[in-house]
């Protein structure tokens, strides 16, 4: 049984054309990662995009060589990846979508400034602490040069999936996790003993 899974952004910035494509690559990789998915092949329409990311082009602007980096670095972590093109006369659903929106507002993300900024915003922000290697590895591919040190960050990188540059871990037939930098987590405990969880009373 084939089922048909749509996930939609708002840019709420003034991209070009390149940049919008690379946007919608990032989402729909990051949608994918999400849904623990090894294998994807991606179409699109932008010539451009494709051959930066299959290495035929190279690229000299710098807002693209970000947004590369960051494709990927997603793409890294999947077991086969292709990206073809795709003629824009056969690109149909993906034009009437944007057209016409998605009716179910919740599978539309809105990117309020460009998605390697939302990673560089995030990494710069916060003191050092566990995430730190593996957001590295994830974002930019960087690993420890001890080869059996490298070997077990892949590994435990695998349990784990970046989304708009939030760091989320993956389990077994569950939601995903969002994993919280210290500070934040003693934020979110003070929240639940002050609410409803305060007196530690049964449900």
């Amino acid at each position: 049984m084939e089922a048909t899974l749509h996930q939609a952004v708002t840019l709420q910035f003034k991209p070009t054309n390149n940049q919008a494509e690379y946007e919608a690559l990032i989402v729909g990789l990051n949608f994918a990662l999400s849904m623990a998915v090894k294998c994807i092949q991606v179409f699109s329409v932008s010539l451009l995009v494709i051959n930066q990311v299959n290495h035929a082009f190279e690229t000299k602007d710098e807002v693209l060589k970000k947004y590369l980096q960051q494709a990927q670095s997603l793409i890294s972590q999947f077991e086969d990846f292709s990206l073809t093109h795709i003629p824009r006369e056969e690109n149909q659903v993906a034009d009437r979508l944007a057209k016409v929106g998605l009716p179910d507002l919740r599978q539309t993300q809105v990117f309020e400034r460009p998605s390697f900024k939302c990673s560089e915003i995030h990494s710069e922000e916060h003191p050092p602490c566990w995430m730190d290697k593996i957001l590295k590895y994830l974002k930019d591919g960087m690993q420890p040069d001890n080869r059996q040190e490298a070997k077990k960050l892949k590994l435990d990188c695998a349990k784990y999936v970046l989304i708009n540059g939030e760091l989320y871990k993956r389990s077994y037939a569950k939601p995903l996790t969002k994993c919280l930098r210290p500070e934040k987590a003693q934020e979110v405990m003070e929240a639940v003993h002050k609410g409803e969880c305060g007196t530690h009373a049964r449900g």
